[in-house]
């Protein structure tokens, strides 16, 4: 009975996260960013700081259609980048590069 009730608990962990989207975001800069912020349709959730090589992983949930959303400062002053729609069917994975001068690429690796 036990084992049964662990099986059903994950799975309905698994259902509860189904879909959605991971967003790592990496400091390939060589100085430390700060004030970061990722926007996306549905919500938005801040980090800190990165220093140079440091990267941080958070799942969201996109609960509409709308442009990904990144904006930080560094010793250069402040910087935004709109990066790819986002919709609420997307998974998998998506990776921000903060690159020196203020600049972002995005790797998608989201299933279509």
């Amino acid at each position: 009975m036990l084992v049964l009730l662990f099986c059903a608990s994950l799975a309905g962990c698994h259902k509860l996260h189904s879909g959605g989207v991971t967003i790592t975001t990496v400091n390939d800069s060589h100085q430390r960013v700060d004030t970061i912020e990722i926007d996306y349709p549905g919500g938005s959730y801040g980090i800190g700081s990165l220093a140079p090589g440091g990267s941080r992983v958070r799942w969201i949930k996109p609960i509409g259609s709308a442009t990904l959303r990144i904006d930080f400062s560094d010793g250069n002053g402040e910087h935004q980048a709109k990066l790819l729609r986002l919709q609420p069917e997307d998974s998998g994975a998506v990776v921000l590069h903060i690159l020196d001068g203020g600049k972002v690429s995005a790797e998608d690796n989201r299933k279509r």
